[in-house]
């Protein structure tokens, strides 16, 4: 509802002095050249505040955000404006906040200090962006999402000191009408994202390490853990030597049983444990229960080993059937695995790494684990060899072949980003964190299949090298057993699969199938 123009002279309303500076905004508004309508909006609305203020006992001294606030709110039944108790409309808003502006640029008003002291932190936090490599526009975004929050916090009646999860929860979910000149002049919509979170986190840790905000209490590793199933995981950590990605999922499926067996082992008997995991195969896949069930029966034994349950509870677990070995591994020739490597890019940070990470896939069959694991230190340049642990704890020394020495070399001195992170492959792009295992195969694998134009590999994955480089070379007449070394594999069973895709062997040993008729 735009402002009515204002009858009684100010002075019989607001102080001298205010009026007077109302009347110099005016002033200055005309000189702009704006059409008449948007002039006298913008003059109105000042008036409109200098009357409410004073009627509340305010001067234009004391107006800020929270008072503006509380002008757009307030039901307006103030001398000269016939508003008849309405509230006012965005226009208004707008319109209020350009003569905050001038307030504050004038001097006649000041910047709450809160205000003041969060926009200080936010350009701190802005500035170390800037020294981690942060895109200019990611700086310029993350900056104004920042001092959105600063604002709010201060409309909320909320420190910044008390800004914890719970409150940053809120302001991504606040429906916006912040503003304030020099931070944000006009409300965004804002209504939170997954980016704004990431975002907002990032700067939570700035401020608790400017001690600002509270640390999040961090529990420290290897420190005992309570409970049952937490138990257990210490136990996968310490004794089997398990990776925090294996035992992620192992806590994933075992939580996924528990709500149907509750939480006392004790009270665990052969039906509830065998009922529960064949209700599953109603809602999830045969390999999905399958794992589930792997999983339960491992913690099954741990739990009747402690004393908790009793020990012939394992066989109560049903065993899911499955086809092992139904697929055959997909694979590529190594002209096609050559061209991938050569699409790379190497005049780009990017193509760089890509091409160093497709080598280490290509001629020493790792996992993408063992890629994203790769360290600085289990590089032996001497040597020529490499440390590699992968799906377990135990290490394992690989040679070094010349090209995948040549690309590493390449991508550490000249296009690794410049980071204390240990880790060898790094995201191109601030923050420098380490590169996900997800990441070796949904993306630099990924790409190279697009550009390399291969059709037929079915969905990327980095183990399109590692079977790639199994099949090729028992194509070339490479024992089993020799393979098996190379892929590091604890079971001769699990190399036997790759006897499967030798075709020519196989048709070998095939017979001729006979038709009808003959004997």
């Amino acid at each position: 509802m735009p402002s009515k123009k204002f009858s009684p002279p100010l002075s019989d309303v607001v102080p001298e002095r205010d009026s007077r500076v109302v009347r110099c905004y005016a002033e200055r508004v005309k000189g702009l050249g704006l059409s008449d309508r948007m002039t006298r909006s913008l003059a109105g609305t000042a008036a409109h505040i200098a009357v409410w203020l004073s009627l509340n006992g305010q001067g234009l001294g004391t107006f800020d955000i929270r008072l503006l606030d509380r002008f757009m709110r307030h039901a307006c039944r103030c001398p000269g404006w016939k508003l008849e108790g309405r509230r006012l409309g965005p226009q208004n808003r707008w319109s209020a906040v350009r003569f905050l502006r001038h307030l504050l640029e004038t001097g006649h008003a000041e910047a709450p200090p809160e205000v003041e002291a969060g926009g200080l932190l936010v350009a701190q936090f802005l500035d170390t962006l800037k020294e981690r490599g942060y895109a200019r526009s990611t700086i310029q975004w993350t900056g104004n999402l920042c001092r959105h929050f600063i604002v709010w916090l201060h409309l909320s009646g909320i420190r910044l000191a008390a800004a914890d999860e719970p409150v940053r929860r809120r302001f991504l979910a606040h429906d916006c009408a912040c503003a304030h000149p020099g931070f944000i002049d006009s409300p965004t919509g804002f209504a939170g994202s997954d980016s704004s979170g990431s975002r907002l986190r990032l700067f939570a840790a700035f401020l608790a390490d400017q001690a600002v905000i509270p640390a999040p209490e961090v529990p420290q590793p290897g420190a005992e853990r309570s409970g049952h199933l937490d138990a257990f995981l210490l136990w996968l950590r310490r004794h089997r030597g398990l990776r925090d990605a294996t035992i992620e999922l192992y806590e994933r499926y075992i939580r996924t049983l528990l709500p149907a067996l509750g939480d006392d082992p004790g009270a665990y008997d052969a039906a509830r444990v065998r009922t529960a995991i064949l209700d599953r195969l109603e809602v999830a896949s045969r390999n999905q229960a399958a794992n589930e069930a792997s999983a339960f029966r491992m913690y099954l034994r741990f739990l009747g080993a402690s004393g908790l349950c009793r020990p012939e509870l394992v066989h109560a677990v049903p065993t899911i059937p499955g086809l092992r070995g139904a697929s055959l591994p997909r694979h590529v020739g190594r002209n096609d695995i050559e061209r991938m490597i050569a699409t790379c890019d190497v005049t780009t940070p990017v193509g760089v790494r890509d091409r160093a990470a497709l080598l280490l896939l290509a001629r020493l069959a790792l996992r993408a684990g063992d890629v994203a694991g790769l360290h600085l230190d289990d590089i032996d340049w001497d040597r020529a060899v490499i440390r590699v642990s992968g799906k377990s704890r135990r290490g394992a020394k690989l040679p070094l072949p010349q090209d995948v020495g040549d690309a590493l070399r390449d991508y550490i001195l000249e296009a690794r980003p410049r980071s204390d992170e240990r880790k060898v492959f790094l995201r191109s792009l601030a923050p420098h964190r380490p590169l996900a295992r997800q990441s070796i195969g949904s993306s630099i694998v990924s790409r190279a299949i697009r550009r390399a134009g291969i059709r037929g590999a079915g969905p990327a994955s980095s183990h399109l090298f590692r079977h790639s480089a199994a099949t090729n070379l028992l194509r070339d007449g490479a024992p089993l057993e020799a393979i098996g070394a190379l892929l590091r594999h604890n079971s001769p069973d699990t190399t036997a699969i790759y006897a499967r895709v030798d075709v020519r062997m196989l048709r070998e040993l095939a017979q001729p199938w006979p038709f009808e008729g003959e004997a």
